[in-house]
């Protein structure tokens, strides 16, 4: 019963995860060391029930122990006896000992850690559907533009210039259809995203994972990426149900729940930032919003975490994260993980 999202820089026969552990998006789990010549692998382990946080880094060789929790954008604590202590939270970089977590209590173990077989069927369909929908959809895709091409080129004497020419067009057409597909989808599955907890073995959160993976695996590379830095990217999430103002200025795609963000005027989300509205905490995903102020800066791959609020004209700085229910006072700076004042 181990949960993993999308791990990266694995050395797979290194890498040893207890059970019930759950390792988030983005985690950097087991990167090799590289320097003066070498390169140094060495075993990576995480413990049972330990909890790996969103964009985090666990470097060749660690050892973090059971319900050992390491925080979003983090690594593990210098001294590995820290990293050993049970039922320890860690956060930032350089990590920091949190004496006190928030913990999801009000969930039994039987829609947490232990399910029921009829859960168990219920996400094993789900899933399925949104492991091959988004590839389906993909293939359709493509497949659908190569064979206009080629009736083109076979049936109404085009030239390659006018091939050339018309194509742009239509990947358009074809890509708005794919984009519209998402859309529909999203509606259709979820309705309107709102401030909820729901625990992990409960179908509102396959569906929404459902969503978010389409979104990503058709969305955001036929359409979205794209458009990244243009003023078309805040529009199509206006369709998605996000809120944004007036020039907004956007270099990222890592938007999931979309009716809980706010943006304001003339805000600048900088390349590969997240406006995090979930996170998966003791196995509750806990979904609320992310307000961020007229003319605001969020500096490239920050993290704003949910329940946070930046006031006009206050920035966070590149690789920085502002933790989750605090807010940026206006016209202010800041930079680091946790975020310090400038």
């Amino acid at each position: 019963r181990a949960e993993v999202s999308t791990a990266s820089s694995i050395s797979p026969d290194l890498v040893e995860l207890g059970d019930e552990c759950f390792i988030a998006d983005a985690v950097i789990l087991g990167v090799p060391r590289i320097a003066d010549g070498e390169i140094v692998l060495d075993r990576t382990r995480a413990g049972r029930r330990a909890f790996v946080g969103n964009s985090a880094l666990l470097p060749s060789g660690t050892d973090i122990g059971d319900d050992v929790l390491i925080g979003c954008l983090s690594v593990p604590p210098a001294d590995p006896a820290d990293a050993l202590r049970v039922n320890s939270s860690w956060f930032g970089t350089p990590a920091v000992f949190l004496p006190q977590r928030q913990r999801a209590q009000q969930f039994d173990e039987g829609s947490t850690f232990r399910p029921s077989r009829r859960l168990l069927v219920q996400r094993y369909l789900i899933e399925a559907v949104r492991v091959l929908l988004p590839m389906t959809c993909f293939v359709l895709f493509n497949s659908a533009l190569m064979s206009v091409i080629v009736d083109w080129d076979e049936n109404v004497d085009m030239g390659l210039p006018e091939i050339f020419l018309r194509f742009p067009f239509l990947y358009m057409a074809l890509a708005a259809l794919a984009f519209a597909f998402v859309i529909a989808l999203k509606w259709l599955v979820i309705g309107r995203y709102r401030p909820v907890e729901k625990p992990l073995w409960n179908n509102y959160v396959w569906r929404s994972e459902l969503v978010t993976a389409t979104y990503e695996q058709l969305a955001v590379p036929l359409v979205l990426d794209h458009l990244r830095g243009t003023p078309f990217l805040p529009w199509c999430w206006r369709l998605l149900g996000a809120r944004f103002g007036r020039r907004v200025h956007a270099d990222t795609t890592d938007i999931t729940e979309f009716d809980v963000v706010s943006v304001g005027d003339d805000a600048s989300l900088d390349s590969d930032c997240g406006l995090q509205t979930h996170l998966f905490e003791d196995r509750v995903m806990k979904i609320s919003t992310v307000d961020v102020g007229a003319r605001c800066a969020v500096g490239a791959i920050a993290i704003v975490l949910y329940d946070s609020r930046m006031e006009d004209d206050s920035k966070l700085d590149d690789l920085s994260m502002l933790m989750k229910g605090e807010t940026l006072p206006a016209s202010t700076a800041w930079r680091g993980s946790p975020a310090r004042k400038i």
